[in-house]
């Protein structure tokens, strides 16, 4: 067993018991905390609490309740996230996550509603277990219009429109917009808690920014190389909807040696960090190249 899958074995269990628990118990009405929790405990990878809780790991900082209870407020936003880009208006995926999405189980009004409850309520948990204005002010800034719901409106504008297909500029940043933005406030936040010196930042950012580029990559080659079952979302779609991204802008052979060189640039930032929990994070890619 590798040092990543011990950890992601050990944390994934204690993240989901966490937000079971305190969606339960901190929101009063029982029914919207069904209608809330219905997407957040419907699995996924947990992959932004985890980058958060070892990125303390590598620094050597002991994660309690305070640190676990910012790495699920970090979950909760992304959750939000994937419910609103579920939506007709946007995406309009019928699944995520392996089951039904939020707004094709009951509907769209309580989707908007159950994504608009979870944004503040997990700046919240990040607020309550950081105490620390600096945290909040990050993580607003990289969902916020200047980071992933800015993205996302560029998807959006992008969409079928031929003037930005092989626009590599434009492309790199509604990429790293909707999706890097958030992965690099989840390792940078962990820095920042955990005192990491100037040079360990440095490279801890460093590779936030490669890690948070390669996953969009990734998770576009997904949507070509996975069925449907295996990324528990409609896959083999982006093309049908005319979606610009780096698949269309690279193609599939291309994209993957991008992939690729980004995994060992990645590598490199953490050299000379306690960093092997860090870099099992990129194995996830291995099934797509």
């Amino acid at each position: 067993m590798t040092a990543f899958t011990y950890f992601k074995d050990q944390w994934t269990p204690i993240i989901d018991d966490y937000l079971a628990k305190h969606l339960a118990s901190e929101v009063k009405d029982q029914k919207i905390s069904q209608i809330m929790a219905y997407s957040v405990m419907a699995g996924g990878k947990r992959l932004r609490p985890l980058l958060f809780l070892a990125t303390l790991n590598t620094l050597g900082k002991k994660i309690e309740e305070p640190e676990v209870r910012i790495a699920c407020g970090i979950e909760l936003i992304h959750t939000y996230s994937l419910i609103h880009d579920d939506l007709p208006a946007m995406d309009n995926d019928d699944y995520r996550r392996g089951q039904f999405t939020r707004h094709k189980k009951l509907g769209v009004a309580a989707a908007n509603l159950a994504g608009a409850a979870l944004l503040p309520m997990g700046i919240k948990l990040i607020a309550e277990g950081s105490n620390s204005a600096q945290l909040v002010e990050l993580i607003t800034k990289a969902v916020g219009p200047n980071g992933m719901v800015g993205g996302q409106y560029l998807d959006i504008d992008s969409t079928n429109n031929a003037s930005v297909s092989g626009d590599a500029k434009f492309i790199n940043k509604m990429e790293w917009l909707k999706t890097g933005c958030l992965i690099q406030a989840s390792v940078e936040m962990a820095a920042i808690f955990a005192k990491a010196s100037d040079i360990e930042k440095v490279k801890l950012i460093d590779f936030a920014k490669v890690f948070g580029r390669s996953y969009q990559i990734y998770d576009d080659l997904v949507d070509v190389v996975e069925t449907s079952e295996e990324a528990g979302k409609a896959t083999h779609k982006d093309e049908a909807e005319g979606k610009n991204n780096t698949l269309t802008l690279l193609g599939i052979d291309q994209s993957r040696k991008e992939l690729t060189d980004l995994i060992k640039q990645a590598q490199d930032d953490l050299h000379g960090l306690n960093g092997e929990v860090l870099t099992g994070f990129l194995d996830l890619y291995q099934k797509v190249l």
